[in-house]
């Protein structure tokens, strides 16, 4: 009874031969692969992963510099970690360079606000002499 049961449940092996395998096996897709585009939420990661990595570069800094150092600043003075004053002095860095930079930024604004203004101005002159040769503008 039970060997009997045993046997049926094997199932029997296929005999393959060397000439029913296909020596090369060519792969077509059936579609045109297409090409995944960027959305808002990718380029949101991309972004907020380096700014992931910041963070923890930052809590290990701030977490191994706990000592307290005495800070001076014109007639203002305490103590403060040592963290806490290289990261203050850090921020108060960025902000200059981001004031600079924006001033800079406004300048180059209205350099080219100026040109697109005069090269405008030019080509109307021009559109009006083509119609009234006689008429300076």
């Amino acid at each position: 009874m039970g060997s009997q049961a045993d046997d049926e449940d094997v199932a029997p092996l296929a005999n393959f031969e060397q000439e029913d395998v296909p020596a090369e096996v060519e792969v077509k897709p059936d579609a045109p692969s297409e090409e995944i585009l960027s959305t808002r939420t990718s380029r949101a990661w991309i972004r907020v992963l380096p700014a992931m990595v910041v963070l923890a570069v930052i809590l290990v800094f701030v977490f191994q510099n706990p000592k307290d150092v005495k800070v001076s600043l014109f007639t203002l003075s305490g103590t403060l970690p040592l963290s806490v004053a290289l990261l203050g002095a850090v921020i108060l860095g960025a902000l200059m360079a981001l004031a600079l930079g924006s001033v800079r930024i406004l300048q180059l604004r209205r350099q080219v606000h100026r040109k697109t203004e005069r090269s405008e101005g030019n080509e109307a002159q021009q559109r009006i002499g083509r119609h009234f040769p006689g008429r300076n503008a």
